[in-house]
């Protein structure tokens, strides 16, 4: 800009026009781009949804779904996925239980008259 003359009315017309074409195709693609990798995201969360159902149904279909072995035991899997459930369960209550002792000993601090 410093090596250009001071614009007359025609260049500015033109200076003006350049710019709001400009901003014109920003704003097209500030709004286009976004909604186009949405939909994009959308239709492969469709298919991928699509393929899980599939394996799900054949996995039923091929007996992993079966009820306990004649001797009582769960298969290992199954073993696999109570224990693992049941881990991540008792990591949640831990938390849970280790948090509220950290508010509620903040909360007796506050609470405490200075002395």
């Amino acid at each position: 800009m410093l090596s250009i003359d001071i614009l007359d009315l025609s260049g500015f017309n033109v200076w003006t026009t350049m710019s709001r074409g400009w901003a014109f195709v920003a704003a097209a693609f500030i709004i286009i781009v976004p909604l186009y990798q949405e939909v994009k995201a959308i239709f492969k969360q469709v298919e991928q949804n699509k393929k899980d159902k599939l394996r799900s149904e054949e996995s039923s279909t091929t007996g992993e779904d079966q009820p306990l072995h004649q001797n009582g035991s769960l298969p290992n899997r199954l073993q696999n996925q109570i224990y693992a459930s049941s881990s991540n369960q008792n990591k949640e209550e831990f938390v849970f239980q280790k948090t509220l002792r950290r508010t509620l000993s903040r909360i007796l601090t506050i609470s405490r008259p200075s002395q």
